[in-house]
């Protein structure tokens, strides 16, 4: 069987005049691995490192990732020291390549079917780089659930992002991963949009998540990511969709 954490990690020494601003202001050469993470509820970790965020969830036995973000080094083998457990799987919420370009390190990748020809496809400004796509994929979607001991995790289909993009949902830790798609700014045609505008979307996604619980929206512990709504405009949502 092939596996993705035994392999090299990708080069990305043509990058290496390339420099990364970090939130504390610091500099790092792109190809040089970089990592800020914090533990957002118990065993579960945020993850940024270059791209956009993504997570650690661990189970009883083993862990899993949740996008898998496009800096440089082993992604697999830091998710393994955070943790002290093997992580041989990752999810992709869509197949943007900020969200999949490391897909490369695990042995079995989940993502929607729409996602397949896309997923880890390098943008432009990567050119010179190669990122295997030869990944096992396994196909989700809605109300598939993934088996992980402990921590099974639910998926369900929003699409407004990209037509393939899901949200996972974690009952133990009353998490929902939602990548990019309960997202204010939308996508394509739908960017930039209005909260009222994006409210109809945003609902209908915490609403398959309510029915899932049968419980209401104040129990979830978090929402991950609504992205480019401030605490105002937030507040008015939960209040709405209540």
């Amino acid at each position: 069987m092939r596996s993705g954490g035994k392999m090299q990690p990708v080069d990305f020494s043509s990058k290496h005049n390339i420099l990364i601003r970090h939130k504390d202001g610091t500099l790092t050469p792109m190809d040089e691995p970089y990592y800020e993470t914090k533990l957002i509820a118990p065993g579960t970790w945020q993850i940024m490192s270059s791209g956009d965020y993504h997570y650690l969830v661990e189970g009883d036995e083993e862990a899993i990732a949740i996008d898998t973000g496009y800096g440089a080094g082993n992604l697999r083998e830091y998710l393994e020291s955070l943790c002290g457990k093997p992580v041989r799987k990752c999810i992709n919420t869509h197949y943007h390549f900020d969200h999949s370009a490391n897909n490369c390190y695990f042995d079995l990748v989940y993502m929607a079917e729409e996602d397949v020809d896309r997923a880890s496809v390098p943008y432009p400004s990567f050119e010179g780089i190669d990122f295997p796509r030869d990944y096992p994929v396994e196909i989700v979607a809605e109300n598939s659930v993934i088996p992980l001991k402990g921590r099974p995790l639910e998926i369900f289909k929003i699409g407004d992002h990209t037509p393939g993009g899901i949200a996972i949902l974690d009952r133990k830790e009353r998490l929902l991963f939602s990548g990019d798609e309960i997202m204010k700014m939308g996508g394509g045609p739908r960017a930039p949009r209005t909260v009222e505008e994006f409210y109809p979307t945003a609902v209908d996604a915490l609403n398959k998540a309510k029915i899932r619980f049968s419980t209401d929206f104040a129990t979830l512990r978090h929402v991950y990511v609504i992205k480019d709504l401030h605490k105002p405009e937030l507040d008015s949502l939960k209040a709405r969709f209540q």
